[in-house]
């Protein structure tokens, strides 16, 4: 059973979870927030209540009422419902681990492994509705749930280090790394159309106009192509508006997450500024970074820790000094074609290294420590 309070179907952690487990013959059920593949899927909460319902919900959240909010989300989610026959449970997303639980106190023999998108205590920290709402009800949650999971999963070092430092729980890391691609390699440079690349969600807390006000530091040479999610309508026409001054930025409609590196092979180098505006900011190591080495591209990111690290350690592109557009302008405007080529055929050479194949044999080894998956 995997459990998640996400859209399925955008959400590529999980859909790489799905394909593992189902690539290693076990029958597959999946709850969340929605799903549309062919899986055996229960909804994760009922349908929606009345006038009533919601003007509790407000109460439990605005006066944070952790132990009736929590018994509340049991009692409006679909837990009764799930097969309490299954053997493992993995639980993405802390509003999910209570019913992972909940599961297992009906059947000892379950073995749950929660996975730790972010670092939930601290999770959109610098917004002051969601300290008011949510803080306090995500900290009690990790306070009774993360010492009953038998694995816990995180995805990067710093976030792991951050519950295992305030939780006292051990972790596996398991990257958000895409699928190897072994046909892709390097494309050619056009020396005089550079091609950018950022892709992802058009989410307002990610400040996507600072990678279109880069443009104004940088040479005619560099061209910016942004394929964004349209998450946010309205912030995304407002990304258009402020692009509609530049004759070098340029939309690009979604791919499936799945083809990501294939599509964007075509490009030269991924960009990506994200300012560190909370914890999770600060130890960013998301999807976008791993595809861009799996297509094979040169990367250019502030200084964002996690990514730093790998950067650095690879030799896959530039680091700014810091999160401003005229720092990483510079480090851009640097580069000669020599360097470009060096940054992508570094990639080509840790593709594998830092692709979906080391996640499989985390999983492998929950497996094989399980004694009742044993052959």
């Amino acid at each position: 059973m995997i459990l998640s309070y996400s859209y399925m179907d955008r959400d590529p952690r999980v859909l790489r979870q799905i394909a593992f487990f189902e690539s290693k013959q076990f029958e597959v059920y999946l709850s969340s927030l929605s799903y549309t593949g062919n899986h055996q899927f229960i909804p994760l909460l009922k349908v929606k209540k009345g006038l009533a319902q919601k003007f509790l919900k407000a109460i439990l959240f605005l006066f944070r009422i952790n132990r009736f909010r929590l018994s509340n989300f049991l009692k409006n989610s679909n837990v009764e419902s799930l097969n309490n026959k299954v053997d493992l449970v993995v639980a993405n997303d802390i509003e999910t681990w209570p019913i992972a639980i909940r599961l297992k106190s009906k059947n000892k023999n379950i073995k749950v492994v929660f996975d730790a998108h972010e670092y939930y205590p601290r999770h959109f920290e610098d917004v002051l509705m969601w300290r008011i709402l949510h803080q306090s009800f995500y900290l009690y949650l990790c306070n009774k749930f993360i010492h009953k999971a038998d694995v816990f999963m995180t995805v990067c070092k710093g976030i792991g280090e951050e519950y295992k430092k305030n939780f006292n729980t051990e972790y596996l890391l398991v990257y958000n790394a895409p699928d190897f691609e072994p046909e892709l390699w390097p494309n050619e440079i056009d020396a005089n159309h550079i091609k950018l690349i950022h892709h992802g969600n058009a989410n307002p807390s990610r400040k996507i106009e600072s990678m279109i006000n880069l443009m104004k530091y940088l040479d005619k040479r560099f061209h910016l192509y942004l394929m964004l999610m349209p998450t946010d309508k309205g912030y995304l026409a407002e990304l258009k508006k402020i692009a509609s001054k530049f004759d070098n930025v340029t939309f690009l409609d979604p791919v499936p997450t799945q083809e990501i590196p294939r599509f964007i092979n075509k490009f030269d180098m991924g960009v990506f500024l994200l300012d560190p505006v909370n914890f999770n900011y600060e130890h960013a190591l998301p999807n976008k970074f791993f595809e861009f080495m799996q297509a094979r591209l040169g990367i250019a990111i502030g200084p964002s820790k996690e990514m730093k690290y790998i950067l650095e350690e690879q030799q896959l592109g530039v680091v700014s000094e810091d999160f401003g557009e005229a720092s990483l302008a510079k480090k851009i405007n640097s580069l000669q074609i020599d360097d470009l080529i060096e940054f992508k055929w570094n990639a080509h050479k840790c593709a594998q290294e830092y692709s979906n194949e080391g996640n499989k044999r985390v999983y492998e080894g929950i497996i094989e420590n399980f004694k009742a998956f044993r052959k």
